[in-house]
């Protein structure tokens, strides 16, 4: 748009047609106003008086007419002896006070997050948020100065480094591990309008929502906890088996850990060991549930004779254990064997129990002995 001749400066305003426009300094010939020149601000807008680099006044939105009574500044200027018969000289910021829709935010590579459960974890994340200017003098002073123009792409990067700064405390406050920061978006979000709230009103700006659309995690972290997940659901699978399970996948984990590179390597073993860590407790958990139903089961048996003992033969006990790779006799309390130091694995008799009346089955029996009913 050109600069407007002195003496057609009767009416001052801002027809804006853009979406993205936040500042938009008034074009005249040499910054001269005609006075009693009307002054039109509409919704959305508010329009700044710049004297001799000093913000002069604000006006809202309204129809103004530029005289003295309405800018005091006025009695200020040098033309005050010709009583303001001639143009007087100011700069007119036009600021919009409109929400800015739809700003996208991401992480522009994976970032570091607490988690409670496994230490720090790797993600990815983006999303959307609105913002406004809800002090258009501090806007000016702080950020678009003199420009003529100013818009949201001229700021937008300087708030997605906020944003991102911040995101990583918000997670954390909030104490959410990431096998459940799904259900937490909403949580999240609240917690970031606060915390980056702070930073936009130094700005003059108002962060007014804040919405994330997506976390992901790496996927080997996420092939990860489902098998997890997976194992804890089969917690009747042989408890010796789960323990080979278990070994291998905290060993997976962790070289998958060291697999990565740079100064986060360290960090994301890690992760690894405190995964391995947390699995081989929900195994060994595993394996206590089932010795306590074993012993419980043992314990309780009604209808057995209390001379058992001199009606039923007993077999000998064996005079030691053989060791499954070598061949090596070894104690019966021996846990590991003194020539190979192979680990003793003692088979457990599976038992069978009537489902009807609760008396242990005996061996090959079709029908329990107590009761009759069919096994």
């Amino acid at each position: 748009m050109g600069f407007f001749k002195k003496q057609l400066l009767d009416i001052i305003q801002w027809l804006d047609n853009s979406q993205d426009t936040l500042v938009y300094m008034y074009p005249m010939e040499d910054q001269e106003i005609q006075y009693g020149a009307q002054l039109v601000v509409r919704p959305g807008q508010m329009a700044v008086f710049v004297d001799q680099g000093q913000i002069a006044d604000v006006f809202g939105p309204g129809t103004y007419k530029l005289e003295t009574e309405n800018l005091p500044f006025l009695g200020d200027l040098k033309g005050w002896a010709y009583g303001f018969k001639s143009p007087f000289k100011s700069d007119v910021f036009f600021v919009s006070t409109k929400e800015m829709l739809n700003n996208k935010w991401g992480t522009p590579g994976p970032i570091w997050i607490p988690d409670p459960q496994f230490g720090q974890v790797q993600i990815r994340a983006f999303g959307t948020y609105t913002f406004s200017i809800n002090d258009p003098k501090q806007f000016i002073e702080m950020v678009s100065s003199t420009n003529k123009t100013y818009t949201k792409d001229a700021i937008n990067t300087q708030l997605k480094d906020y944003i991102i700064n911040h995101f990583s405390d918000a997670i954390g406050s909030l104490n959410v591990t990431v096998a459940h920061i799904a259900s937490q978006y909403n949580e999240i979000s609240k917690q970031m309008i606060q915390d980056v709230g702070e930073a936009f009103r130094m700005f003059g700006l108002q962060l007014n929502t804040f919405t994330v659309n997506n976390i992901s995690l790496p996927e080997e972290l996420q092939k990860s906890l489902q098998e997890l997940t997976d194992m804890n659901i089969r917690g009747s699978v042989d408890t010796d088996r789960l323990t080979r399970i278990q070994s291998i996948r905290q060993m997976d984990i962790m070289e998958k850990s060291a697999e990565n590179k740079g100064l986060n390597g360290m960090m994301q073993s890690g992760m690894g060991l405190t995964m391995g860590m947390q699995m081989g407790q929900a195994f060994n958990q595993n394996m206590q549930n089932m010795q306590n139903m074993q012993n419980t089961s043992a314990a309780y048996n009604p209808t057995q004779p209390t001379q058992q003992s001199e009606e039923i033969p007993v077999a000998p006990i064996s005079t030691g254990v053989k060791c499954t790779n070598c061949g090596q006799i070894l104690s019966e309390t021996a846990k590991f064997c003194n020539e190979c130091g192979t680990k003793v694995e003692v088979a457990i008799p599976k038992k069978r129990f009537c489902p009807e009346c609760g008396v242990p089955a005996v061996e090959g029996a079709k029908f329990c002995n107590e009761c009759g009913t069919k096994l």
